[in-house]
């Protein structure tokens, strides 16, 4: 047994030293146009969001792909709705505060500001995949938003639903108890509702940009049914929905969002990833990039980004040595 896998291993070395290629000064990143030249997603995995090189090359290669062939949205792992505002409603304040009010916790980091500080990103439009919100400052500034340019109707009701979801998803970080299930179901009849509203007030208008900004706000509220839908259900059901959502919220960006618009995608090669390893199959887990394999086998490639050695930090901030022998020290 242990012979097939030394063997296996060799051809890995073999094939790694045949294809690879080295990123040369000024971050030399042409290599890759014979792959990418024709696709319309490219997919940036990580083995660990605590590595900061790989946000610093991440940042660099989307700057390449922006700059050389017209790669324009970056989607991130994070909340579609607050992702996708968050440039537009945030513009005034720092890069810092833009990143920690509406992304989630893994991109709160230095290496994430070029993306909102550097002249090059401020074409870039950012937008989100993830089902499960992120703070609700954003929703705030939508409200306002709401109340600006519709009527107070919907204002008062989107408000009242939205101020119920936050209390709820702060309580669901902890443990979902039987009570609180009992509060979520009324939650979820509430955005049942609001969703019938937003369709019909969204026949009122005429003027693009509004209805761009419902149709986005309308995703964004199926979002907040969904993640409390799954929630319902248990953690292992929510983890296993969680990529299937995020692969229909990814569609819908690009179907209905960003129409014809060439787009990166930023997440954990958990969430890339093409192929389905047992567990995942036994769970019933099926990733991103399995259904876009399924669905645009020719319009993506995906690239998966590894360490050898170094540090990483967790979710906790807590710093630990990388040690490939353990094959689950990254995660």
């Amino acid at each position: 047994m242990s012979f097939v896998r030394e063997n296996t291993r060799n051809r890995w070395k073999e094939q790694i030293k045949r294809t690879a290629s080295e990123i040369k000064a000024n971050n030399d990143f042409s290599f890759i146009e014979r792959f990418i030249k024709d696709k319309r997603v490219i997919l940036l995995g990580e083995n660990s969001h605590g590595i900061a090189d790989y946000f610093t090359t991440k940042t660099d290669l989307i700057r390449y792909l922006h700059q050389y062939h017209g790669f324009n949205v970056v989607v991130l792992e994070s909340g579609l709705l607050e992702a996708t505002l968050c440039k537009q409603f945030l513009s005034n304040d720092s890069p810092e505060k833009q990143i920690q009010n509406s992304l989630l916790d893994i991109y709160h980091n230095e290496e994430m500001k070029p993306l909102f500080s550097e002249e090059w990103a401020q074409s870039i439009k950012l937008s989100g995949m993830d089902p499960q919100p992120t703070y609700p400052l954003i929703s705030d500034h939508m409200l306002d938003w709401i109340k600006d340019h519709t009527d107070y109707e919907l204002y008062e009701s989107m408000r009242t639903v939205e101020e119920h979801y936050f209390e709820l998803d702060a309580e669901m970080l902890i443990k979902i108890t039987k009570s609180l299930k009992t509060r979520m179901k009324v939650v979820i009849q509430e955005y049942e509702s609001v969703l019938k509203l937003i369709d019909i007030k969204r026949k009122n208008y005429t003027n693009p940009e509004i209805q761009r900004m419902f149709l986005l706000i309308q995703r964004g509220m199926q979002n907040r049914l969904q993640w409390l839908q799954v929630n319902l259900k248990g953690y292992l059901s929510s983890g296993i929905q969680r990529g299937f959502n995020m692969f229909q919220n990814l569609e819908w960006l690009m179907n209905h969002y960003f129409n014809n618009e060439k787009i990166i995608v930023w997440a954990h090669n958990f969430h890339i990833r093409k192929r389905r390893p047992l567990t995942a199959k036994l769970l019933g887990i099926r990733s991103v990039g399995y259904w876009l394999q399924k669905n645009y086998p020719e319009d993506f490639y995906a690239i998966g980004f590894y360490a050898g050695s170094g540090e990483f930090a967790t979710q906790l901030r807590v710093e630990l040595e990388i040690d490939i022998k353990k094959k689950n020290i990254i995660n």
